[in-house]
């Protein structure tokens, strides 16, 4: 088992999401407060306007004194023209202009100036104001520059600022509390997605949690997870033997669980390492007892070590291979139909339903005739969950009990459990009287 490591929860949909509440003004100020870098730049920004506008006060006085000069002289010919409209055009010469040149101060100048730095550094560049010697020309480069590449790393922080406070907008917006009863599916297959769809085809879906060491913007997940809108997914990335990964998925309180052989960073030519299956059983178990764990394993002689680990059902690849191949020769027709009936695109299913209430304890050909007549369904067996053999039970009043005790301890040390579990036995049809109890469960062909 791999040491404590990060594993980031990431939703990937869900139907279960709360409404947006709307931004406020007062948010994004508050938000912009904790955020330190975007206030510094703003400094920053300020303290380079300032610089530049005064360096180049001290390059240019003397051309913005008479440009300045120049503009306010205009402005005040325009309000005296527009009071008394009779004026003579020749009062527009430029020797009269000359003449009634005002007079500016040192404020009024370098405000002008400011305002050439502001227009250059937000690249708007009005053009009413700008240096004439070559060395004012040569500053103003520098700082329309430097203005442009200020402007992006000022716009890329906020930016980061606004796109940080959404995403942790939608981590608020994440509610946990839906994921209970859910399957967790740990490692990585091809097998993934027709699993997801087989489980989005019932009509009360529950909560979905993939546990993997792929990226969430791996090609494979996204994949997996399109066109399953009626399902609440939810992606863990780690190792899935270690608890911390599975304490992430809520596993303490999850119903069930699918371990798969993980070929997430392995070839088709590649053989997962099974011992990960064990392990991550052995794991499952440890943290809830009450979990019912599915594994799936290629290699039949893991069967043992999933059994001592008491997993709760083993599913393993190419069992029914040679019945399968045999059968296409034997018996033609029925291999087809086996696929027909297990092939995820295929509407005919094998489900199991309650035994309704009135028929309790009945025969087995009244529950046949009722699902027939009722629901048009096939009855073609029961399963039955009863508890299993008890080891601890079958060793009572077996030998001397020191001997006893002392077995037991070993069989402890070793993972084996001694108390009895739930298991689920299946009756595939059974006899017109076989009679039924509340242990039954239909499966039914729909």
């Amino acid at each position: 088992m791999k040491g404590v490591i990060s594993a980031p929860v990431r939703l990937l949909k869900t139907r279960s999401v709360k409404e947006n509440q709307p931004n406020s003004w007062l948010g994004l100020i508050r938000t912009f407060k904790k955020n330190h870098r975007p206030i510094r730049l703003t400094f920053w920004s300020f303290a380079l306007i300032w610089v530049g506008a005064t360096v180049l006060f001290l390059l240019e006085y003397d051309h913005f004194r008479e440009s300045v000069s120049n503009q306010l002289s205009i402005i005040d010919d325009t309000k005296q023209n527009s009071d008394n409209p009779m004026v003579e055009m020749e009062s527009q010469s430029d020797d009269h202009q000359s003449k009634k040149r005002r007079e500016v101060g040192f404020f009024s100048i370098y405000l002008h100036t400011i305002w050439w730095s502001v227009t250059t550094f937000t690249t708007v560049g009005y053009g009413d104001i700008s240096p004439k010697s070559e060395v004012g020309k040569a500053f103003g480069i520098v700082v329309m520059l430097g203005g442009f590449v200020w402007a992006m790393v000022l716009s890329g922080s906020l930016a980061s600022v606004l796109v940080a406070k959404r995403l942790k907008e939608d981590e608020d917006e994440f509610d946990e509390s839906i994921f209970v009863d859910h399957t967790i599916i740990s490692g990585w297959n091809h097998m993934v997605a027709p699993i997801l769809s087989v489980l989005s085809r019932e009509k009360e879906t529950v909560p979905i949690v993939l546990v993997n060491e792929i990226s969430l913007d791996d090609v494979r997940i996204q994949s997996a997870i399109s066109g399953f809108d009626n399902l609440d997914i939810l992606h863990v990335f780690g190792n899935y033997t270690n608890e911390v990964v599975l304490s992430k998925a809520f596993i303490q309180r999850a119903k069930n669980m699918i371990v798969l052989p993980d070929y997430a960073h392995l070839s088709q030519l590649e053989s997962p390492d099974e011992q990960t299956t064990v392990l991550a059983v052995y794991t499952a178990k440890a943290m809830s007892e009450d979990l019912r764990v599915i594994a799936h394993i290629t290699n039949p002689e893991m069967t043992a070590h999933l059994q001592r680990a008491n997993c709760d059902e083993i599913v393993v690849s190419d069992a029914f291979t040679p019945k399968m191949l045999a059968y296409h020769i034997t018996h033609p027709g029925s291999p087809q139909m086996v696929e027909t009936i297990f092939s995820p695109q295929n509407r005919s299913d094998l489900q199991v339903h309650q035994i309704p209430p009135i028929l309790a304890g009945a025969e087995h050909h009244r529950i046949f005739q009722h699902f027939k007549h009722e629901n048009s369904w096939l009855l073609v067996g029961y399963a039955i969950v009863r508890p299993a053999d008890s080891l601890e039970e079958q060793m009572k009043n077996a030998g001397n009990t020191y001997v006893l005790d002392m077995i037991k301890e070993q069989l402890e040390r070793e993972g084996i459990d001694l108390t009895s579990d739930e298991k689920v036995f299946i009756e595939v049809n059974p006899r017109d009287d076989y009679m039924t109890d509340e242990t039954h469960r239909a499966i039914v062909l729909i």
